[in-house]
C-alpha cells in the first residue's frame, strides 16, 4: 500500500498523509484513555502534547522510512533489469522470455485462446564475425534487435535467447495475424542498409513460426514446432519464413 501511494502521489504527499493518520490515531488513543480510564479529566496542555508530538515526530520518521522504501524499490527495479535484460541489444533475455512464454501457455490453457511463437536466427552470422570481427557482429545484432522491436506490437515480447537467435511471442494472436507480423519483420530486415568500416553489409534472417491454441497448449511442443520451422527455413535456402503447426507435425 505504501509503495502504491509513493508511486501515485510521491514522497511528501505520502508523508503528510501518514502524519495526519498518526495525529488521528494519537487523538483516538487519548480520547479512549480520557473517557475510559481518567473519567474525562485530561488537561488542555495534555491534549496539546498529545496532538503536537506526532505532528513533529511523524514527518521525520515517515520521511526517512519512505525514502528508504523508495531506494529499495529502485534497487529492486534495477536488479530486475540486470537479471532480465540483454545489455548488448537492450532486449529481454532468455530467462525473461521463458517466464513470459510459460505465463502465456497457462493463460491460453485457462481461457482457451491462442498465441504464436517465432524464432529468428541471423543467416551466416559466423561469416559476418569472421569478416568484420565481433564489433561488426555486435552492430548487426543491435540493428536486428531494434528492427524486431519496431516490427511487433507493444503487447508482444521480443528477446535475445541465444548468440544470434531471437524470439518473438505474439500474445493473444491467431496464426494468420502473427504470420503477417513475421513477414513484415522479415521484409524490414531485408531492407536494412548497413555499413561497417565503409563496407556495405547485407544481412538476412530465417524465421520459424508456430501457432498455439486451446487447453492442450504445451510449452515444450511450442518450442519444438518453432525450432522445426526454423530448421526448415534454413534448409530451404534461408532468408525466409516457415510455419509448422501441431497438425502439420
Amino acid at each position: 500500500m505504501l509503495r502504491a501511494c509513493l508511486r501515485r502521489y510521491g514522497l511528501w504527499p505520502t508523508v503528510a498523509l501518514l502524519t495526519l493518520l498518526a495525529i488521528a490515531v494519537s487523538a483516538g488513543i487519548a480520547s479512549s484513555m480520557t473517557y475510559g480510564v481518567l473519567d474525562g479529566t485530561m488537561t488542555r496542555s495534555a491534549w496539546i502534547i498529545t496532538l503536537l508530538t506526532p505532528a513533529l515526530i511523524a514527518p521525520v520518521m515517515s520521511g526517512i522510512t519512505l525514502r528508504l522504501l523508495q531506494q529499495l524499490d529502485r534497487a529492486h527495479t534495477e536488479l530486475h533489469e540486470v537479471i532480465h535484460r540483454d545489455h548488448l541489444t537492450e532486449l529481454h533475455n532468455r530467462r525473461y522470455f521463458m517466464q513470459m512464454l510459460h505465463e502465456e501457455v497457462e493463460r491460453t490453457r485457462r481461457e482457451d485462446t491462442a498465441f504464436a511463437l517465432a524464432i529468428v536466427d541471423v543467416d551466416d552470422f559466423k561469416s559476418i564475425n569472421d569478416r568484420f570481427g565481433h564489433l561488426g557482429g555486435d552492430e548487426v545484432l543491435r540493428q536486428i534487435a531494434q528492427t524486431c522491436r519496431a516490427a511487433v506490437r507493444e503487447s508482444d515480447v521480443v528477446a535475445r535467447i541465444g548468440g544470434e537467435e531471437f524470439a518473438c511471442l505474439f500474445r493473444a494472436s491467431k496464426l494468420d495475424a502473427a504470420e503477417q507480423l513475421a513477414q513484415h519483420l522479415l521484409q524490414r530486415i531485408r531492407d536494412l542498409k548497413l555499413q561497417f568500416q565503409g563496407v556495405p553489409l547485407a544481412i538476412s534472417v530465417s524465421i520459424g513460426l508456430t501457432g498455439v491454441h486451446g487447453p492442450q497448449a504445451d510449452l515444450g511442443s511450442a518450442l519444438r514446432l518453432a525450432d522445426n520451422a526454423l530448421y526448415a527455413a534454413k534448409s530451404a535456402g534461408k532468408n525466409r519464413l516457415e510455419i509448422h503447426t501441431a497438425q502439420a507435425a
